[in-house]
């Protein structure tokens, strides 16, 4: 029983980083619709994710691609 309670205060503990992620993930996936908007609905991750590293940034192109593919919310 030990094995589950420190799993389950480790899982809990976790939700800051959890909330901050979703968070970090939202921020950006409203950063990558106004560039694809901007480019008139025609770039896709590569150019995308070009786009957000020009300024120095270090985003990930798999990142940039899980974003893109979730729903509008």
């Amino acid at each position: 029983m030990k094995g589950t309670c420190s799993s389950c205060c480790a899982w809990c503990e976790g939700e800051a980083a959890r909330r901050a992620r979703r968070d970090a993930d939202d921020a950006l996936g409203h950063e990558i619709t106004v560039l694809h908007v901007a480019s008139r609905k025609t770039y896709g991750v590569p150019r995308i994710h070009a786009e957000l590293r020009r300024p120095g940034r270090r985003v990930n192109r798999k990142r940039v691609a899980r974003i893109m593919r979730q729903p509008a919310s």
